[in-house]
């Protein structure tokens, strides 16, 4: 890859808030592979608790590598992430949540991915649990596949990448590693929730050539306070805002073919019956409502006759009776 020798080929970007009890480790499995021509820049969001310690502390030992920088006061991922992206000097660029891990070889992966450059890597992830049991085994929480599509080294169909992202319903910032300039583009939304989908239109606008390679590279950590384990009336309007915005940058997309957009339009109504399917709150059944009417302002009998051609008779059941549901008429 021809990088001058004073540009990092990779930036490793870590925002930290009230993760000390899972830095060490994330950092850690950093360093273990981290090699020459690759940055970690840490922000500390003015976490209250040891985390920045901790980054200080690992800095001091790994000064050639790490850099840290702060926030006076907090400001929420979202704005951890834009300080960050700003603060990167790589070529490609990889956000990595401070509680999750980077997987052993998972470097050494995207350099290899790399031998034909690409403007987006997609990887996989597995789930990561202070206990890990049958079931979660039985639910594939071994390897989750962020892209719906056959791996090939190099990809260029735009229809093909919005398909097979909304079709794995992965849509986590840490999964895709893209050029600086590609995520320059992607401002994440602050002071909201859910700002991975608002931003995947943007990245998608940005990328003329991409590959997935289907293996797991992040250890996302499955904890009880993550924002869909704690859903609230205001998260679930987050997500709300960020749907319709994905509809909205997703559909503006030049040369789209069907399958892409059905793919749009499923997502979104998916996503809004399951939110609608898990409240009984009066104030996000009405956003539910609302999103609804302004993404598909004329109703949604298209993509539920789609639903029945392509022989989804279950998930067409299941859609109709939340969309019954949020409507009012059941």
């Amino acid at each position: 890859m021809p990088t001058p020798e004073d540009t990092p080929w990779l930036s490793l970007l870590v925002p930290l808030y009230n993760v000390e009890r899972y830095l060490p480790a994330c950092l850690d499995s950093i360093l273990s592979q981290a090699v020459d021509g690759i940055e970690v820049v840490l922000l500390d969001d003015a976490s209250p608790d040891g985390s920045a310690a901790i980054a200080e502390d690992h800095a001091r030992r790994h000064p050639q590598t790490l850099r840290l920088l702060a926030h006076d006061r907090n400001g929420g991922l979202s704005a951890a992430r834009n300080s960050l992206l700003r603060a990167a000097r790589g070529d490609y660029v990889w956000f990595l949540d401070s509680d999750d891990l980077l997987l052993p070889g998972a470097i050494a992966g995207l350099r290899a991915a790399l031998a034909q450059p690409v403007d987006l890597v997609l990887c996989d992830f597995r789930m990561v649990r202070d206990r890990f049991g049958l079931k979660h085994r039985l639910r594939g929480e071994l390897h989750r596949r962020t892209f719906a599509g056959d791996a090939e080294p190099v990809r260029r169909d735009r229809s093909a990448l919005v398909g097979g992202l909304l079709g794995a319903r992965q849509l986590h910032a840490w999964t895709k590693i893209a050029r600086r300039e590609v995520w320059a583009h992607a401002v994440f939304p602050e002071g909201r929730t859910f700002e991975d989908i608002a931003v995947i239109p943007a990245l998608v606008a940005g990328t003329a050539s991409y590959t997935h390679v289907p293996q797991p590279w992040v250890g996302y950590r499955q904890r009880d306070d993550s924002i869909m384990a704690t859903m609230t009336p205001r998260k679930a309007l987050d997500l709300m805002q960020s749907l319709r915005e994905l509809a909205a940058g997703l559909r503006a997309l030049d040369g789209l073919d069907a399958d892409a957009r059905f793919a749009i339009d499923y997502f979104c109504l998916r996503t809004l019956a399951s939110t609608a399917g898990k409240t009984n709150d009066d104030t996000v059944l009405d956003a539910c409502r609302q999103t609804l009417r302004a993404i598909f302002p004329a109703g949604t009998d298209d993509v539920l006759r789609e639903c029945a051609r392509r022989g989804w008779v279950l998930r067409r059941w299941r859609l109709r009776k939340c969309l019954q549901r949020m409507q009012g008429a059941a």
